[in-house]
């Protein structure tokens, strides 16, 4: 288990990085990852491309009004069960954060994360760098997974500042989503029927959570936590304003 900074250098840096240079030559900007509570995620059910190019990434439109290919999520491990067939692994971990539950599975193509979730042992914490994913059930019902780029145990310091981190940046693109991507966010709403301002709500959740939690576990004071849940507070009633543009996309 890596020491909180580092942890949290490691996973900013996989959470921004850009490009990488491959044999002399340079791959395709990667999207910087979205930091994003379970609660969220999972009513990101809406899928889209922004070009007819079969390799362009899938997106997911947040319900605060953002696109997301790639998230950065961090939470408690409290299953991982092999859902494979006999001659192929396929797992399935299940990870917690204070407002839901992740789902995240790893098979053949994500070797390097298969091979460090079979050694999880819940219930740590475990920070997950990845791509989301929906598919639709039986009953017709649409879930959202992810799918690991790369994963992490971390101690419980480095979930609770994640926590703080995400209820920042939830709170953020509750805010400004309207005016920094103006399309995607009236595609949310139109999808999801309200203006993502409800999470401002899930964040103040999140950051109640970390003030009732073991203060002695934490890196953070509670001023400071206090001061982020106060702000989340006075943001959870709904964003009034003019209806932005819409945008043509392209389902996937």
């Amino acid at each position: 288990m890596m020491h909180t900074r580092a942890v949290l250098e490691a996973t900013e840096k996989m959470a921004t990085s850009d490009s990488q240079s491959q044999q002399g030559t340079t791959v395709p900007d990667r999207e910087v990852a979205k930091h994003v509570f379970a609660a969220e995620l999972n009513e990101a059910t809406y899928t889209f491309k922004t070009s007819q190019d079969e390799r362009a990434p899938v997106y997911v439109a947040l319900p605060t009004g953002v696109r997301a290919n790639r998230v950065c999520v961090m939470g408690t491990v409290t299953d991982v069960e092999d859902v494979g067939t006999d001659d192929q692994e396929y797992l399935r971990v299940r990870v917690v954060d204070p407002t839901g539950t992740f789902w995240v599975y790893a098979g053949q193509y994500q070797h390097e994360a298969l091979k460090k979730l079979k050694k999880i042992q819940p219930p740590e914490f475990l920070a997950v760098i990845g791509k989301p994913r929906t598919y639709k059930t039986d009953d017709g019902t649409i879930n959202v997974s992810l799918v690991p780029e790369d994963i992490g145990v971390v101690d419980i310091s480095t979930r609770d500042i994640w926590v703080f981190e995400a209820a920042r940046r939830t709170l953020e693109r509750v805010e400004s989503a309207r005016e920094t991507s103006p399309k995607v966010a009236a595609l949310a709403r139109e999808q999801y029927g309200h203006d993502g301002s409800y999470f401002a709500h899930v964040a103040a959740f999140a950051l109640q959570n970390l003030l009732d939690g073991d203060e002695s576990a934490t890196e953070l004071d509670a001023e400071t936590i206090e001061e982020r849940l106060e702000e989340a507070e006075a943001k959870g009633d709904d964003v009034d304003g003019e209806e932005p543009e819409q945008e043509t996309l392209i389902e996937d």
